[in-house]
């Protein structure tokens, strides 16, 4: 989910790849070391004793700008958008009452699981079902001794669960799909600024930055949430070049929606279903979930 801080951070990163389109390791566009990095400089920047403007390193800052938000309109009744389906990988095998699980060979574990007791037992209601969201670091045992945890006087022994009360259990596996829906959608200006203690440096580094954002529209952030950035503008400023220093401020405006996420599970029993924010025990259709655990809601 995109705010100002990853906003922020897609920026750096993108600044970072116009400086220095070979990798940080080589040289810099304009072939002098240059420091990108989200805040402001300090005096330390400034006159420290090792990578500073006075030793003739350039710095390039990314900050969010005070009263520069707006909420802009967003898609009316906010819906969910459903991605791919994610098949499961793990399968159920019942005998009586027990039930043994299995993961496909090379495949990483996923799915949902679920078991639908038939019982006459006053410790486990009729047609009560436990289900467990599966985890990419789960194994055959862990997802049986989960379900096992679920159901009273129910024991796992390896990747297989016992159910001494029921009658009968039924087993089903699902999969699950993301989804998100907007809950807000809004505007954002940053400031860019090249410091320099040249200004021939500092208009090198701001035409090269220009041209490296001329044709960019929307950048990604480490979340996967793609925002538009457009230009509002840039400026040179001396104001400081008594004290040695030489600013390019430029500005760019993102417009990114804030997310809900959630993830959508398939279907486990006819009359029983699994809620995204499944947990504790519920009544679904004919059939009483004992519990969803963990829940995989993101």
């Amino acid at each position: 989910m995109a705010d100002i801080v990853s906003v922020s951070h897609a920026l750096v990163a993108q600044m970072a790849a116009i400086i220095y389109p070979d990798g940080k390791g080589k040289s810099s566009i304009t072939g002098r070391p240059t420091k990108i990095f989200r805040g402001w400089i300090t005096q330390a920047d400034y006159e420290g004793a090792d990578c500073t403007l006075r030793r003739g390193v350039d710095f390039v800052t990314v900050i969010d700008l005070q009263g520069g938000w707006r909420r802009i309109d967003e898609p009316l009744g906010r819906p969910w958008k459903q991605g791919e389906t994610i098949p499961p990988t793990v399968n159920l095998a019942v005998k009586g009452a027990t039930a043994t699980v299995t993961v496909q060979v090379d495949a990483t574990p996923a799915g949902i699981v679920g078991l639908r007791i038939r019982s006459n037992s006053v410790a486990i209601e009729d047609r009560a079902v436990a289900a467990y969201a599966v985890q990419a670091t789960d194994t055959a045992s862990t997802i049986a001794a989960a379900l096992a945890t679920q159901i009273p006087n129910a024991t796992a022994n390896g990747a297989t669960v016992s159910v001494p009360d029921a009658t009968t259990i039924e087993a089903a596996v699902a999969g699950y799909s993301n989804a998100a829906r907007i809950a807000r959608r809004q505007q954002q200006l940053f400031q860019v600024t090249i410091w320099s203690a040249s200004p021939d440096a500092r208009d090198a580094l701001g035409t090269a930055l220009n041209d490296g954002m001329a044709f960019i529209d929307f950048l990604t952030d480490a979340s996967g949430s793609t925002f538009q950035i457009e230009s509002r503008g840039d400026w040179n400023s001396d104001a400081a070049q008594n004290n040695g220093i030489y600013m390019r401020p430029c500005r760019y405006i993102a417009t990114y929606d804030t997310d809900a996420r959630s993830t959508m599970a398939q279907m486990l029993f006819h009359g029983a279903g699994l809620t995204p924010h499944g947990g504790g025990t519920v009544t679904v259709g004919d059939s009483r979930v004992l519990a969803v655990t963990p829940t995989i809601t993101e």
